[in-house]
């Protein structure tokens, strides 16, 4: 059984990583997972086994202190508007049962407001399907932890860099360079004053921003907790290609030059 890397984060933690999953990872869509249910010449549908990230107590408390772990479901329905599957934990027996015993029917809790004892909504993110790569799967859950850590990492760079205060150190943008972008705008008193303020604003964060990354890279100990964003570098291209527009004289006379070029 797999486990999972964020057991003991916060509960607000674990729930955001289906915010990057990336579904191009998936093999089916999700009709095509539940039609697995349907065996060849019956009509009966059963759930489909999976193993999902569920919590080992079936009462969720609202202090977020849950242990989870991987289970043996069985999956029952989808809701599109949420990208959720509904699952049901299997008995000790790995068998899906209604609280009457009888065998889970798919879609029966369907437009209900209560779900069934050890029935759960989950993203696809926490639900892998035993009919699946468990390699792949396992890429999937890698691929949306570091879109995650990535992503949290620029939001606090980002932030540190905004609550930075502007001070009379702070260079301040030339006053040539803003009185030629004034003439190249076209814009009335008012918008020219607000575009002013953004620029100036930007300028200013540019040169806070330059600031910090110094101070992150000449001391990293300091802030190890500081991901500084990863420039892209800049590609030159290998050769520039050039259109020209020649007109029906000219095209007839290029045209000639050719024919009489080849009978050589």
């Amino acid at each position: 059984t797999p486990t999972h890397p964020d057991l003991k984060a916060p509960l607000h933690l674990r729930q955001r990583n289906h915010i990057f999953d990336n579904e191009e990872f998936d093999c089916r869509t999700p009709e095509d997972w539940l039609a697995l249910g349907f065996e060849l010449d019956s009509t009966d549908h059963k759930p489909v086994p999976a193993k999902a990230l569920l919590p080992t107590s079936d009462n969720i408390s609202d202090t977020g202190t849950e242990q989870y772990m991987w289970q043996s479901v069985g999956v029952l329905d989808y809701c599109p508007e949420k990208k959720q599957y509904l699952v049901q934990k299997a008995d000790p027996l790995g068998r899906i049962r209604d609280r009457n015993g009888k065998p889970a029917v798919p879609g029966a809790q369907r437009n209900k407001d209560s779900l069934l004892a050890g029935q759960f909504w989950v993203p696809r993110i926490r639900l892998m399907f035993c009919a699946e790569d468990p390699r792949i799967f396992a890429q999937r859950v890698q691929f949306a932890l570091n879109s995650r850590k990535t992503t949290e990492a620029m939001l606090l760079y980002n932030l540190c860099v905004d609550c930075m205060p502007f001070s009379s150190v702070t260079p301040t943008l030339d006053p040539t360079s803003l009185q030629r972008i004034r003439d190249f705008t076209l814009s009335t008193p008012e918008r020219m004053k607000r575009l002013e303020k953004e620029v100036e604003l930007h300028y200013n964060r540019t040169m806070n921003k330059l600031s910090f990354d110094w101070v992150v890279q000449n001391k990293p100990e300091e802030f190890s907790y500081i991901t500084l964003p990863q420039e892209e570098p800049e590609s030159v291209p290998q050769s520039v290609e050039q259109q020209f527009v020649l007109s029906g004289h000219e095209f007839a006379t290029a045209k000639n030059m050719r024919i009489s070029t080849q009978s050589y």
